[in-house]
């Protein structure tokens, strides 16, 4: 009987226990319990030592199951049972496709995966094994990898960037283009999309040039990771930097929204305190991170994580979801009280509760929560795989439930896109009748959008009252800004 053992073929004499080399008639002790010997001395790791282990004891039950089993009943020819080097395959009739579940012991570098991969061995139709170039039985074990996994997950993760990316750009143009919406919770909205736009933008760069590439890993070509320059490093830097600008300007967004709803709508002049938490303050941590990974543990262009470094990031990320949780919890309450003041036990209160604790959600990053635990890999491969699928999901897609939300569902946007398609018509003689009557309907919809907007804001408004009855502009001002953010949340 032969085993394979890191290419070399060593000869097991059962009698005296021991593995002889047939081409120097060197013998090595062949004893599983004795980790001093020479050759499991020779071992880089004491888990190489462990899978040698498993593969001879697996050669050894290889071997007793040949002897006592009986050949198989067929008629026609049939390939004979055989140790491949890695793994036993027991007598297969002719034309046929042996499959056997992947031994652990194959994974040398790595630990198994949970779900069962399987190798095969093709039985020729008269008896033989098939064969590779080289004139030796070759069995397939290309499937045991998880490689077509891995490069199936980058896929579905880069598509869903891609999806965000079409839906954030539009968005950003019409925040952009139209004077109306040059207010303060618009510049918040659109600094976060621009942040989610470059996120995905730099995430689907090194996932398509970096990650995909080692995928391509073989023993002839050297990978983006094995050359490890600074071009594949500075992207990393940057897909770190963009990420924690999300969780920032997410932060921005809870401590704005709250502020101007929860805490009497005080006035927001500037948001240059925002710029700077949302762009200049993840500039800090994240260059702490590069100087760490490039003295310490500059390998692979830092794509793989170290756990104790990952929380410099990690650290600031979650704490701004806990404050946008606090801050959600505290919005809704007073949400709540105001739709109780002016519609009491009205069932349709809880359903606008509801609808703002719904829409709320994306914008402070909470369903981040759902994907905050990641199973162990001990458990079961669907679950994973389901699990894989869902955070990309989560994390991808997010750019377009904000735009979604934020922008196309918006009634403000929506109604200066329409005015914008009824002039253009109206200017290029399009249906002049109808376009007119449209235009002469928009008044009457735009009144009763700030309809809705006076009847939220003047309870709050009376607590600004002068004495000739008048509010001061600035109050004014802040009060029709967070009763629109109300509006988002209530009406959307």
């Amino acid at each position: 009987m032969k085993v394979i053992v890191s290419f070399i073929c060593f000869r097991y004499l059962s009698w005296l226990s021991i593995l002889r080399d047939p081409a120097t008639n060197f013998t090595y002790e062949a004893n599983p319990v004795n980790s001093s010997s020479e050759l499991t001395a020779s071992f880089a790791a004491e888990s190489y030592v462990l899978k040698w282990r498993h593969c001879c004891l697996a050669a050894i039950e290889c071997c007793d199951h040949m002897i006592t089993t009986p050949p198989i009943q067929t008629d026609g020819p049939y390939c004979p049972r055989t140790w491949d080097g890695w793994q036993c395959w027991d007598d297969t009739p002719g034309g046929t496709t042996a499959r056997d579940i992947c031994q652990g012991h194959i994974y040398f570098d790595n630990e198994p995966p949970s779900c069962p991969k399987y190798a095969y061995k093709v039985c020729w139709p008269n008896g033989t094994w098939l064969e590779n170039e080289y004139m030796r039985e070759w069995t397939n074990y290309s499937k045991c990898g998880r490689v077509d996994e891995h490069r199936n997950y980058l896929y579905f993760h880069i598509a869903t960037y891609s999806i965000s990316i079409v839906s954030l750009v539009p968005a950003l143009i019409i925040f952009s283009v139209y004077k109306q919406l040059q207010v303060h919770r618009i510049s918040m909205h659109k600094n976060l999309f621009m942040s989610l736009f470059l996120n995905g933008f730099v995430v689907i760069l090194f996932k398509s040039i970096v990650i995909l590439d080692e995928l391509k890993r073989s023993a002839t070509y050297e990978t983006i990771m094995d050359r490890n320059g600074d071009g594949c490093k500075i992207l990393f830097i940057l897909t770190k930097y963009f990420r924690m600008t999300n969780y920032m300007w997410m932060f921005c967004e809870g401590f704005y929204l709250h502020k101007l709803i929860a805490a009497a709508f005080a006035e927001q002049k500037s948001l240059l305190m925002f710029y700077i938490m949302g762009w200049v303050m993840p500039i800090i941590p994240v260059s702490v991170y590069a100087i760490l990974r490039k003295t310490t543990e500059d390998h692979k262009c830092w794509a793989f994580p170290v756990e104790s470094f990952e929380w410099i990031m990690n650290a600031p990320n979650m704490t701004s979801l806990l404050v946008n949780l606090i801050f959600l919890c505290n919005i809704i309450r007073v949400l709540v009280t105001k739709l109780r003041a002016t519609h009491s036990n009205e069932p349709s209160q809880y359903r606008k509760a509801v609808r703002a604790t719904l829409v709320l959600v994306p914008l402070f990053g909470l369903h981040f929560c759902l994907i905050i635990y990641r199973p162990p890999q001990s458990t079961r491969c669907d679950i994973l795989t389901a699990y894989t699928y869902f955070s990309h999901a989560m994390d991808g897609l997010q750019g377009l439930l904000v735009s979604l939300i934020f922008c196309y569902m918006n009634g403000e946007v929506i109604y200066l896109l329409k005015r914008t398609y009824q002039r253009y018509r109206l200017r290029h003689g399009i249906g002049r009748g109808r376009t007119q009557s449209s235009v002469m309907m928009h008044p009457v919809s735009v009144t009763q959008v700030s309809s809705m907007i006076e009847t939220q804001t003047s309870q709050v408004g009376l607590h600004y009252r002068t004495r000739n009855g008048e509010r001061p502009r600035e109050i004014a001002n802040s009060v029709s800004e967070g009763n629109s953010l109300v509006e988002d949340v209530a009406v959307v």
